[in-house]
């Protein structure tokens, strides 16, 4: 897959997502080797890694960063994701047809900490 195609595959992930609350619907790929090899997204599910690397207290939702590289982790290894790219994609409501486009996706500060932690360095991100 041509990067391109990788990036609009996690974008219609991102559309699938039934995400939070009925919005908010984001979804984050591990690529690696130019492959796409995981897909995370947010959800209302908890999960232990979100108490150290959330961004507000109490704060355990599962952000699509975080469980893209949890399931990474369990792929590829820790050591691989500091060869990796992760691609973040959020997709909000057109006020035209109803439709899906690409919004802001940059992760939030507790989501950069923890990719920092696992050696990311190539982060991307859908934009307006």
């Amino acid at each position: 897959m041509t990067p391109d195609r990788v990036r609009q595959k996690i974008i219609s992930h991102a559309m699938d997502n039934p995400g939070v609350a009925g919005k908010f619907k984001m979804a984050a790929g591990i690529i690696h080797s130019g492959r796409l090899n995981c897909v995370g997204l947010n959800q209302y599910k908890t999960h232990p890694i979100m108490s150290k690397f959330g961004y507000r207290d109490g704060q355990v939702y599962l952000h699509a960063e975080a469980d893209a590289i949890v399931k990474a982790t369990r792929q590829l290894g820790s050591w691989q994701l500091m060869n990796s790219t992760l691609f973040v994609a959020r997709v909000k409501r057109s006020g035209k047809n109803g439709g899906y486009i690409p919004a802001l996706a940059k992760p939030c500060k507790g989501c950069q900490a923890m990719i920092a932690s696992f050696g990311i360095q190539n982060v991307e991100w859908t934009e307006e």
